[in-house]
């Protein structure tokens, strides 16, 4: 800074007006500069209402088979299909309880939350021993997710308006070769956590 007020001050007529042009036009373009990030400000949307649940599930379901993750503003919880269901099966299994027990757990402490299970499955077909009772694998989907959202409020107390149930049968895949044993990775439950009103 002092060198430019330097060649300011010793600058003849010719070179003050080049200077001074050099100089006009650099503040425009740090205004502009300026504007433009102010602009990219404005409709920039920074929501960390989520932040504690994210570390604390972090925290409490390390070293479980749960991923947790965050996508945009939600906070998702990722759990595999058989730690939940039996194979074939609509019915929860017990061990699946301290898992649900904790999430519950996060979702009271955090009122502000509204929770979306999402079931997945991996293939289109419906298990033959389940075909009767569920004709669909949207339908299946959809049972296993309320039966996810049933547990959490009628076991473990979570408020039924902070959970809305979900089947999606096999949209979204995580693994896109159904022929791939990776592919038992697409049947999975979801939680899909999202900033909303405290009841």
């Amino acid at each position: 800074m002092s060198l430019l007020w330097l060649s300011i001050a010793f600058a003849g007529p010719v070179e003050d007006r080049a200077l001074i042009g050099q100089l006009d036009r650099e503040v425009i373009a740090l205004k502009q500069r300026v504007e433009h990030l102010q602009s990219q400000l404005a409709t920039c949307t920074v929501d960390t209402s989520l932040a504690p649940i994210y570390a604390e599930l972090r925290t409490v379901l390390a070293g479980r088979p749960a991923v947790v993750s965050r996508e945009g503003l939600s906070v998702r919880v990722t759990v595999p299909h058989s730690e939940l269901f039996g194979a074939g099966a609509a019915s929860l299994r017990e061990e699946a309880d301290p898992l649900l027990d904790l999430l519950a757990t996060a979702i009271k402490v955090h009122p502000e939350v509204r929770v979306t299970v999402a079931a997945y499955n991996d293939s289109p077909n419906v298990p033959s021993a389940l075909r009767k009772a569920v004709p669909s694998v949207w339908e299946l989907t959809a049972l296993r997710a309320s039966l996810v959202v049933r547990t959490l409020v009628e076991r473990f107390g979570v408020p039924p308006a902070a959970l809305t149930a979900a089947g999606r049968g096999v949209q979204e895949p995580v693994v896109t070769d159904t022929d791939s044993e990776l592919a038992v990775e697409n049947r999975r439950v979801v939680f899909i956590l999202e900033p909303g009103k405290s009841p």
